[in-house]
């Protein structure tokens, strides 16, 4: 009996779909990511991105949905390491740990400085693409109390640390300053030393 291999390559290309305009989202924004430049980019007809992606906005959901998926993964190795620490984590290790929560496992300068302005573009976008948005950060606010709580930070208030861990990030950009990820940890461990219980 013959096997189809219709689905899984249709999964693979909706996934080289979805790469293409995640990547053309992290270096040039929402504005980049069209039907047209992720047909281009992906190597595939303008037909294909149609196929599986009805509107612009599903894309982008798609989008949306796929980086959250992994900055939520990455949330979730940093708070399984901080829990198997004997001892609590440093206020810096912990810091390190909260960027990764905040930003997922890419934290070049690149990386940062794309995922700071595609979060930025998206609430422009559309309502749906802002509540997504919405829901998502509730999720990171919830992965980064946990990693505080078995940190030995309970007191730290997560929203708090995402806010300041972000807006650094945000101040390293504006400031065509170098070495995002290594500034927000230095600032969130300042931030964090005043709660160590």
């Amino acid at each position: 009996m013959r096997v189809p291999t219709r689905q899984p390559r249709g999964a693979a290309r909706r996934a080289e779909i979805l790469a293409a305009a995640g990547e053309l989202l992290a270096r040039s924004g929402t504005a980049a990511v069209t039907h047209r430049q992720v047909a281009e980019r992906a190597g595939v007809s303008h037909g294909s991105i149609r196929y599986y992606f009805d509107s612009r906005d599903a894309l982008l959901m798609a989008c949306l949905q796929e980086i959250e998926a992994e900055r939520s993964a990455e949330a979730e190795r940093a708070l399984a390491e901080a829990a198997a620490e004997a001892d609590a984590p440093s206020a810096e290790d912990t810091a390190r740990r909260l960027i990764r929560c905040l930003s997922g496992a890419s934290l070049s300068d690149s990386a940062l400085r794309g995922g700071l302005c595609w979060l930025v573009d998206t609430t422009r976008e559309s309502g749906d693409l802002s509540a997504e948005l919405s829901r998502e950060r509730r999720v990171l606010e919830r992965q980064a109390e946990e990693i505080l709580r078995v940190s030995g930070f309970p007191q730290a208030p997560a929203d708090l640390a995402v806010a300041l861990g972000e807006g650094i990030m945000l101040k390293i950009l504006v400031e065509g300053r170098t070495h995002i990820a290594a500034g927000a940890t230095e600032a969130l461990g300042r931030f964090l030393r005043q709660y160590r219980e």
